[in-house]
């Protein structure tokens, strides 16, 4: 319609759009869509995988870009350095004057954490010459130190005292001078060798670990340090927090395009400058979607992880006593259970695995008419106070303590029970229930199995999903998540290369032992040695390939006591 309506306009009044989506291939799918329609080419996608000319992006009246872009173009506007930004929302007739984005951006607010165990590790492995050359930046991180020693102090003397709980530290910027930035330490350690210097030994990898690790005390401390901050005790570690809103107040009104936007409390946030209009009634029906639920304890990643290799088997031995043959199954867990649930190949016709943090607005299973969610993804306690902040500004200690807010006695609860509410609906609706069959707004048959938390929170959900999904059809779920130990079914072991290119993908840069390797993955000495090993070795194999392709290297052993172990840098 855009492309039809400008070529009968004067280059004065014609509209420019920009269009916004999740990933890569979505930006291309959407301007082949585009194009295909009008029967012209008036959408292009830039993105890291095709980077076309400023004169182009100018010429086209329909650009498609990334979420990650769309935000580092805002950073960059919002730093001065608007070229990007300018890229992006000017073409060659003026302003982009529509922007619509597919699906809410996830990364609107940046958080800083500093932690008093990253604190210590950066003093100590700057290094000494440095450390003099910047005699300023490193005393700000000796002062943050020493606010987290003396914090150790009294916890230790005191256990009951307040530090036990979240506080302010301090409530406006702090003395931060530009002798007091950190962009030239920063600078400085990029190119440091902390292999060499810290391990006496070169590993690309642990270099480029530790400069990461350091690189970010770094940025978090400044961004710390520049505003408020408040305090908060995870775990046995002493933290200072800060949050904000990336995206600015003169940004131009967007058309976001958020299925889940009556359950997404972010917009509440908003205010007034977010209109959320709600789904018109009846536009869907899932009554043709079955939900089959149980209840149960420990369904957060902690649990999941602990428990995954027994919970695993047990529950596709359930869903191949249930379901036929030819059904297509996605299942849906957390990120360090995924590289696990590969190892197995059950009988149905598709079986395809993806994590929480990775599968909204995809369709790569849009075929699938089983939905299997396996563990919930509960956000970081640290996530709401940093959110609710971003959002809405400092607060102060009482709110801290009872965080009341309009309606709500206890907002942070309300905020994580709608995240879960929102990622859980997300992820239903990567399959064949999203697509609609007819004028009623039905969709295929489609099961849908789901493990929900005792209590208050799996209720919040359940009237989240009822609430989304009209007439859904609830069923109980006679499935057992955790039982008396006895020999773990038997189920078809699936394709170990997939297995570890997907642990591979899920860890940090590093070295890590083949022994461990197979342990976490319960791989076979025999498999290891017959499958893979063998396959390592040859570096014109596919599995070899697809590890390079995410900078992955296998090192042999070689002389006594020496370990095999894969390198990612």
């Amino acid at each position: 319609m855009l492309a039809s309506q400008n070529a009968t306009l004067e280059d004065a009044d014609k509209t420019g759009m920009l269009i916004v989506t999740h990933l890569i291939a979505q930006c291309d799918e959407v301007v082949e869509r585009v194009n295909s329609m009008a029967g012209v080419e008036v959408a292009l996608a830039s993105h890291s995988e095709n980077r076309p000319h400023a004169l182009s992006i100018a010429s086209s009246p329909i650009l498609v870009i990334t979420h990650q872009a769309f935000i580092n173009a805002i950073k960059g506007h919002v730093e001065g350095e608007a070229s990007k930004w300018s890229d992006y929302t000017v073409w060659r007739h003026g302003q982009r004057e529509l922007i619509v984005i597919d699906e809410a951006l996830s990364n609107m607010v940046e958080e800083s954490q500093v932690k008093s165990s990253s604190i210590s590790q950066a003093l100590g492995l700057i290094p000494e010459q440095t450390k003099l050359a910047y005699r300023s930046q490193v005393s700000a991180l000796e002062a943050v130190n020493d606010i987290f020693n003396r914090a150790s102090k009294i916890i230790s003397e005191n256990p009951n005292s307040g530090l036990t709980s979240t506080k302010m530290a301090w409530r406006g910027t702090m003395a931060m001078p530009p002798s007091c930035k950190m962009d030239g330490l920063r600078e400085a350690l990029w190119n440091h060798s902390y292999d060499k210097s810290v391990l006496g030994k070169e590993s690309i990898a642990d270099r480029y670990r530790l400069r990461d690790k350091v690189d970010e005390t770094l940025r978090s401390v400044e961004a710390v340090m520049a505003n408020w901050g408040y305090y908060a005790r995870v775990g046995d570690e002493n933290t200072l927090n800060f949050a904000n809103l990336v995206v600015p107040e003169d940004l131009p009104g967007a058309v976001v395009m958020d299925a889940t936007a009556t359950q997404n409390f972010l917009w509440r946030l908003f205010e007034k400058k977010a209109l959320v209009y709600p789904v018109p009634a009846d536009a869907r029906s899932y009554q043709n979607v079955t939900l089959h639920i149980v209840r149960s304890k420990g369904v957060g990643k902690g649990a999941m992880l602990e428990h995954h290799k027994d919970r695993i088997p047990r529950l596709i031995e359930d869903l191949e006593g249930r379901l036929s043959d030819d059904r297509k199954v996605f299942l849906c867990c957390h990120k360090a259970v995924e590289p696990f649930a590969k190892t197995f190949s059950p009988k149905f016709a598709r079986f395809e695995i993806g994590h929480w943090g990775a599968i909204d607005g995809r369709n790569d299973w849009k075929d699938c008419d089983v939905a299997v969610l396996f563990g919930l993804s509960f956000r970081d306690p640290i996530w709401a106070n940093n959110t609710f902040m971003a959002f809405r500004g400092r607060q102060e200690d009482d709110w801290l303590t009872e965080p009341v807010f309009e309606e709500h006695s206890d907002v942070r609860r309300e905020m994580q029970n709608r995240q879960i509410s929102v990622s859980v609906i997300q992820a239903i609706n990567r399959v064949q229930c999203r697509k609609v069959i007819d004028s009623a707004g039905n969709c295929l048959p489609t099961d849908v199995f789901i493990v929900l938390p005792e209590g208050v929170t799996g209720e919040a959900v359940l009237t989240a999903i009822e609430a989304e999904m009209p007439h859904i059809r609830t069923k109980e779920w006679d499935f057992v998540i955790d039982g008396s130990r006895q020999k773990r079914p038997k189920i078809r072991k699936g394709s170990a290369h997939e297995a570890l290119l997907a642990y591979m993908q899920n860890q940090s840069p590093g070295e890590y032992r083949v022994a461990k390797i197979k342990a976490d993955l319960d791989l076979s000495d025999s498999l290891w040695k017959e499958s893979i090993a063998k396959a390592l070795r040859d570096a014109d194999h596919p599995l070899t390939k697809n590890l390079a392709g995410i900078k992955v290297s296998y090192v042999a052993g070689s002389g006594r006591g020496a370990k095999s172990r894969l390198v990612k840098q």
